[in-house]
């Protein structure tokens, strides 16, 4: 494939309606129920983050021809008015496109009770492409991590590092598909300048919708071009597999829910385990993030272990045993300095 040209614009031209009453909330809806398939993305105050809420969220008809900005702070919206939009994020056979759902997950399954169903993860997509399109090998996984997040001499710990994948943001995956590299900086700008309470502000400032609405016309771009490209498969086979890795994706973080900045377990630019491999046998679960997993996610050895039903005390037999923390959990405690557990569990 050539090399891209940084001067591609974005084909399509921005285009967004604000909803903050019954009225346009319902023709919205309405719009969207016909549509192919939705565009989802949402805004808020730290999405995902204890005490943090989503404020917006913005659903696009396909290449972001249509863009909806649906206000959940709108005074005169009634939980009936919000109901008809989260039946749709609900609904299993409505596909929605999505970039990193994982917030958008757990901000609209504690606020709503809602869980999202039938969504595609452009993330990760983008990362299954990496060797099953893009031909990328174990020292490209390995050089990923090293310009993510993770020192040369954490990512030298080959076996704990095994099937870990770095993931990349909306923007960088837009610049590394060739287009303005400029689309979107401002709402970066302003993030780190204003933080994310801005979005909690009445009346949203038109630049604020606008980026809102930018959003979802990346991710609209994004989706076709991801389809040209074979980073989403054609084989009906390994597309449903991708929406099952998406699945458990977006839904990864359940157990351990809304997180503080000071958990340094809390979701990051790694992927979790047993995400791209759908999980194999008993899960066991990790005393860090509180997922359950598959044997495969954590440090296992062969070792003693107390015979269960012996009628002798001492009587011991050999077990695989693991250690309590997932490998990715363990990554991330030798990152932040915590005390390594180095126990290890029967089950």
């Amino acid at each position: 494939m050539p090399a891209p040209s940084f001067k591609t614009q974005p084909p399509v031209p921005l285009n967004y309606l604000y909803c903050d009453s019954p009225a346009t909330y319902a023709s919205a809806v309405w719009i969207l129920r016909n549509a192919p398939y939705l565009i989802l993305d949402c805004e808020g105050n730290n999405l995902g983050r204890a005490g943090g809420c989503a404020t917006l969220i913005c659903v696009g008809t396909p290449f972001a021809e249509h863009i909806f900005l649906f206000d959940l702070l709108s005074t005169i919206i009634t939980p009936r008015d919000a109901y008809s939009l989260l039946q749709l994020l609900a609904d299993p056979g409505i596909l929605k496109v999505v970039w990193d759902g994982r917030m958008d997950y757990l901000e609209i399954l504690s606020s709503y009770g809602i869980m999202l169903e039938g969504v595609l993860d452009l993330q990760v997509a983008e990362v299954a492409s990496r060797t099953s399109v893009r031909g990328e090998g174990e020292p490209d996984r390995l050089d990923r991590l090293r310009r993510s997040c993770l020192s040369h001499s954490i990512v030298k710990r080959v076996e704990q590092c095994r099937e870990l994948h770095a993931v990349i943001g909306l923007q960088r995956c837009w610049t590394d598909c060739g287009y303005d590299r400029d689309v979107g900086k401002d709402l970066m700008r302003m993030h780190k300048d204003k933080g994310c309470e801005m979005w909690l502000r009445r009346p949203l400032t038109e630049q604020l919708l606008q980026y809102a609405a930018k959003d979802i016309l990346l991710i609209g771009v994004l989706y076709p071009h991801f389809q040209r490209s074979g980073w989403i498969p054609n084989d009906h086979t390994e597309y449903v597999r991708l929406l099952e890795q998406s699945r458990r994706y977006i839904s990864a973080h359940r157990e351990q829910g809304k997180s503080t900045d000071l958990d340094v377990f809390r979701p990051c630019a790694l992927m979790p385990l047993d995400t791209l491999a759908e999980p194999l046998g008993p899960l066991h679960r990790c005393t860090a993030c509180n997922r359950f997993l598959s044997y495969s996610a954590f440090e296992t050895c062969e070792g003693a272990a107390p015979s269960s039903g012996s009628h002798l005390a001492s009587s011991t037999r050999i077990a695989l045993l693991r250690r309590p923390r997932c490998r990715l959990c363990s990554i991330l405690a030798l990152k932040n300095g915590l005390r390594m557990d180095d126990r290890w569990l029967v089950n």
